[in-house]
């Protein structure tokens, strides 16, 4: 099973999520009378495309790659949500949402075999 397939219901989860969050689907109809849409959800495809891209990416990396090797795939992938949610008035990665992601990152980094010591490299999503 690749990486990608191990993290996929999480992706899809986290992008059904953010979905109901962005559509209001979850309020009453009466509550939508004051709700403004945070974001448009028609840019979440290319969230989930730049998350499974990242997944791909990493099983790209092989068995216990070092923690050198998953910067390199993780730095451009936090630079390219950074970018992502500048380009949506950061109104799509807000901080909870960058936990999860953080926490996919640490944990599709560890389902590669890494270390340790090379998890703990990893960078923080800003």
């Amino acid at each position: 099973m690749t990486i990608r397939e191990q993290f996929q219901d999480d992706v899809d989860e986290f992008i059904s999520d953010l979905t109901t969050f962005a559509t209001g689907s979850y309020l009453r109809d009466e509550d939508k009378e004051l709700w403004d849409e945070p974001f448009d959800p028609k840019v979440l495809p290319e969230l989930k495309q730049k998350i499974e891209g990242f997944l791909d990416a990493l099983e790209l990396l092989g068995d216990d790659p070092a923690g050198e090797d998953l910067k390199k795939v993780v730095v451009p992938f936090y630079v390219s949500l950074s970018e992502f949610n500048a380009a949506h008035a950061n109104a799509v990665l807000e901080p909870e949402e960058k936990a999860d992601l953080e926490s996919l990152v640490f944990q599709a980094a560890a389902a590669t075999g890494a270390d340790d010591e090379a998890l703990n490299e990893l960078p923080e999503l800003e």
